[in-house]
């Protein structure tokens, strides 16, 4: 009866993650690999369009933006030839082998082998054709994406405390942008998702205000330089920035106050649109976060994402 229960259970878990892994949101770099035979820029940027939309069709998202994991898609052309019409036209098959994988943990977590066939006006076409096989509605290439996700989810299961702990450590040292990259990347079907997304808003508010006094600095000394309608201007760029709530929303106002007696504008620090309710706000910051997230993210992609490991 033990045993019943053990698979029982061991059955519902899988189910659990099927079930999770279909629901997630899973974020993929398409990366470069290195081909036997190098593909026209043209040829790769629809083969990479052709992963993200088979990708979007199982509710994730592939794009330019760095992550730890990837997809991307070796190339073996099989069989060539040159039909004499008219009019001329190319055939071949292709072999495409589609991995999805940890970019930084050089490991492959699916992988997919199709062989597709395309005829074209010139070698491009025929490429571009052939590339049709790999299509979101088909089972087997769903099979290959959904467990892709399922062991990327169990990644995040088993790491998100070590990506906690990198958060709290740039944090600490006012790297507020790498700390928001490492709390927004656990996806929300993760065990640790929960425990991220408190730290989201603490970290948003540490970088808002942390950056204010910076843009406040930057502020004073354009209004200081040139104390007329040209820094008015320059010091009102900065102004901007200062988010409703923050700890130096108090200094601007007073600042743009002390500008105002000098100088007429039609700059309104007061009136500067606000969020309606507290449920907008907290979406917004969320999603203020993810850029910053995603941007100082970018900021660490290497000089090239072409994956050269892979065999």
């Amino acid at each position: 009866m033990k045993i019943r229960n053990m698979i029982f259970a061991a059955w519902c878990a899988c189910c659990v993650m099927s079930v999770a892994a279909q629901d997630c949101e899973i974020s993929l770099t398409i990366a470069k690999a290195a081909q036997k035979e190098e593909l026209p820029s043209q040829v790769q940027e629809i083969l990479g369009n052709r992963l993200a939309a088979a990708v979007a069709g199982q509710g994730s998202v592939a794009n330019s933006n760095f992550t730890p994991f990837f997809i991307t898609a070796k190339t073996n052309t099989l069989y060539k030839e040159t039909l004499s019409g008219p009019p001329v036209s190319t055939a071949l098959t292709v072999q495409l082998t589609l991995y999805i994988g940890d970019a930084v943990g050089q490991k492959v977590f699916s992988t997919l082998t199709v062989d597709a066939k395309g005829v074209g006006t010139n070698i491009n076409r025929a490429y571009i054709n052939a590339f049709r096989a790999i299509n979101g509605n088909n089972v087997k290439i769903q099979e290959f994406i959904r467990e892709g996700k399922e062991k990327i989810i169990s990644w995040y299961n088993s790491n998100y405390r070590q990506i906690l702990v990198k958060a709290q450590k740039s944090a600490s040292m006012h790297e507020y942008d790498a700390a928001l990259y490492y709390v927004t990347s656990i996806p929300e079907c993760c065990v640790g998702y929960e425990e991220a997304s408190k730290l989201i808003d603490t970290y948003y508010t540490q970088y808002v205000n942390y950056n204010c006094q910076l843009i406040m600095q930057y502020a004073r000394s354009e209004w200081a330089k040139s104390p007329d309608a040209e820094g008015a201007s320059k010091a009102f760029d900065w102004l901007v920035f200062i988010e409703p709530g923050s700890s130096c929303e108090g200094e601007a106002k007073a600042l743009y106050n002390e500008i105002k007696q000098k100088v007429t504008s039609d700059w309104n620090f007061e009136n500067r649109e606000k969020y309606k309710d507290e449920v907008g706000l907290k979406k917004q910051r969320i999603e203020a976060a993810r850029a910053i997230g995603v941007a100082f993210g970018n900021g660490q992609q290497p000089v090239t994402t072409n994956i050269t490991w892979l065999h």
